[in-house]
């Protein structure tokens, strides 16, 4: 069957437009290579100019221009909710009183805060009974765990009150220390209880109180015009308020204010129970020049954001305690430092994640958080060419196959 003679105009049309992609992305190279960022910035503005050339154009060639009933051209544009889940507060322990036995149906995002603890973490009765097979808590499946024991068992208490029997008992949850000695929830004890009265009425009461716990935010200032800040949650302003839930996601942003344009590094983080930074206990969260290592020890949500400028750099990870330490106050000291190379990445200028067991480096050039395995230090002189090479081979690989991409799908959906 021949093909539509609109099709092979267009097919004609984006041959000529991947020729003209391979041409740019030769100059990309040389420019890359030879002759600086200026250059390279405009060939990247072309490049972009010719994609949103492109994508003009198809549409009056597959479709012909829109009309409406006026004879009017007119444009179409999608409109995506933006809504956002919200938080909910609902319970997530619940008691079921039976004539000989208290069923506890506890949910495994027991804080409602999205972090699941274990079921070997939830038992019921105080610290002796935590390894009775009875009174620890089984998965039940769908995040649901459940704990049934007998009235008496478990260290459970009657009390008489007037016609009423009561048996009371304490659902614990005892966190597990992480091996670097720290915990990202504190132990919970909710209160449970079966009531009773001579006429066999059952009924069930829970009383549930989340711990929190105070950070203060500490930072040496010096001359030097840096600051940091905990911001609110969606990151638009900064957040007064030093009471937060423990296991949530703080949010900070470190920045600095200089007339001149730098950017912006953090080298080193630590969290303290006093001031001093070289206090003892103490956890190191960003090391070895901007290595997030809390990532790779547990922090589920530990990770640098995506700069929105060179002079800050925002990132967040999840409140926690020191283990067997009653003081709710986090010291959290930074070392930061603000660069005149704006568009360079090496060992000691870097932005690292742990993401999927690898790690990730904000600023694009992977290869300078390899050392985050071991000593970051700075590089030699053939180091740094070799990196450099590194990067322009990836930039322009990554451009390739993207350039690419799209005149294939644009073929594909003409066809």
């Amino acid at each position: 069957m021949e093909m539509p003679l609109r099709r092979r105009v267009i097919c004609l049309f984006l041959f000529a437009v991947w020729v003209q992609l391979n041409v740019l992305l030769c100059v990309l190279l040389q420019a890359m290579t030879t002759m600086g960022f200026a250059v390279l910035s405009v060939v990247l503005l072309l490049i972009i100019s010719l994609v949103f050339r492109v994508s003009d154009a198809i549409r009056p060639l597959k479709e012909g221009p829109m009309i409406d009933a006026e004879g009017r051209e007119y444009k179409t544009v999608s409109l995506e909710d933006s809504s956002r889940p919200t938080h909910d507060g609902k319970t997530t322990v619940q008691v079921e009183c039976t004539e000989v036995s208290m069923i506890i149906f506890i949910q495994a995002d027991f804080y409602n805060n999205g972090r699941l603890v274990s079921p070997q973490e939830l038992f019921l009765g105080d610290a002796k009974y935590w390894k009775n097979k009875p009174c620890q808590a089984v998965d039940a499946g769908d995040g649901e765990y459940v704990i049934e024991a007998d009235l008496q068992d478990c260290g459970s208490k009657l009390m008489v009150i007037g016609n009423n029997l009561i048996y009371s008992n304490n659902l614990i949850h005892s966190p597990v220390v992480g091996s670097l000695g720290i915990t990202r929830a504190t132990g919970a004890v909710v209160p449970v209880s079966c009531h009773y009265k001579r006429v066999h009425t059952v009924s069930s009461t829970v009383q549930q109180h989340p711990p929190s716990v105070s950070i203060s935010s500490e930072f040496p200032m010096g001359s030097a015009p840096f600051s940091l800040r905990l911001k609110t949650d969606d990151w638009s302003a900064e957040k007064y308020s030093n009471t937060v839930y423990l296991g949530d996601p703080l949010h900070l942003e470190v920045s600095y204010s200089g007339l001149d344009q730098r950017k912006l590094f953090i080298d080193l983080c630590v969290a303290t129970l006093t001031a001093d930074s070289t206090s003892v206990p103490r956890y190191c969260f960003i090391e070895n020049h901007g290595c997030f290592v809390d990532a790779r020890d547990g922090g589920l949500n530990s990770v640098f954001k995506p700069r929105s400028t060179t002079s800050s750099l925002q990132f967040q990870f999840d409140a926690f305690l020191f283990q067997d330490d009653l003081r709710n106050t986090i010291y959290v000291t930074c070392e930061v430092k603000a660069t005149r190379q704006l568009w360079r990445s090496s060992p000691t200028n870097k932005v690292c994640n742990y993401i999927n067991s690898s790690w990730k480096n904000v600023d694009g050039l992977d290869g300078v958080c390899q050392c985050c395995k071991g000593v970051c230090s700075k590089l030699t002189s053939k180091g740094k060419s070799y990196l450099e090479l590194i990067y322009k081979l990836q930039l322009m690989i990554q451009y390739f196959i993207a350039l690419h991409i799209f005149v294939f799908q644009m073929i594909f959906v003409i066809l």
